[in-house]
């Protein structure tokens, strides 16, 4: 076995089971739990996952990345109680100053990563509620000073934290890359179930993921 071998991880098929989902194609419904649903779909040209997490008329959006309109057309009915971001990289942040307008919604970050439009600060340990849901808010630094991870029951949304086949793209920075790997540390404390929804891609789960954490740490990527 090759040592490029040795480093890989198995990828998800790209099918419905790991909520797969294109630019400008269909949006992926995870299935309801009570009266909670999520909501998942592609915007623009660098494939960003957004996600509307909905409960009791109310929505909470997850990265305003873009295509405006695309996700005003997703959350159409509903009242956003906030935009929340999992940090600031300019493909994730293009569409906010058009949702703000159209919303009049707060836009709640981490402030260790400044945003293009006003932002409350949010962080470790905070809690944030849409209708009946409960949503956990863990800052994940690495990828970006400011980087949070979002965790509603057993569903983790990960940002450009965690991906199937190993943590966020650090630019080869290695104290980055420990920071990225302490904050994986803690996610993979949560259990083997967990539902993990990236920035891009395909979802995945702790446990399929958690046999290589130690190969990621090893490469050193």
């Amino acid at each position: 076995m090759t040592r490029s071998e040795k480093q890989a991880t198995p990828h998800p098929p790209a099918t419905a089971e790991f909520g797969y989902v294109k630019p400008r194609g269909p949006a992926h419904r995870y299935p309801p739990a009570a009266d909670v649903s999520v909501v998942k779909f592609s915007v623009g040209p660098y494939d960003n996952n957004v996600y509307v997490i909905r409960s009791d008329g109310q929505a909470l959006v997850i990265d305003g990345a873009a295509e405006p309109d695309r996700i005003l057309t997703e959350v159409d009915g509903l009242d956003v109680t906030a935009i929340v971001q999992t940090h600031n990289h300019p493909d994730h942040v293009a569409a906010l100053p058009r949702l703000v307008e159209a919303l009049g919604c707060p836009v709640l970050a981490h402030p260790g990563d400044p945003m293009p439009v006003r932002a409350d600060a949010l962080g470790e340990g905070d809690r944030l509620t849409v209708g009946s849901a409960e949503v956990a808010v863990m800052h994940t630094p690495g990828h970006t000073p400011g980087s949070l991870c979002f965790l509603l029951g057993d569903h983790l949304f990960t940002g450009d934290t965690l991906f199937p086949g190993g943590p966020g793209n650090t630019d080869g920075d290695r104290s980055a890359f420990e920071t990225i790997m302490r904050s994986l540390d803690r996610l993979f404390e949560l259990p083997d179930p967990t539902r993990v929804s990236p920035g891009h891609g395909l979802d995945t789960t702790l446990g399929r993921e958690r046999p290589y954490l130690e190969v990621w740490r090893a490469r050193g990527w």
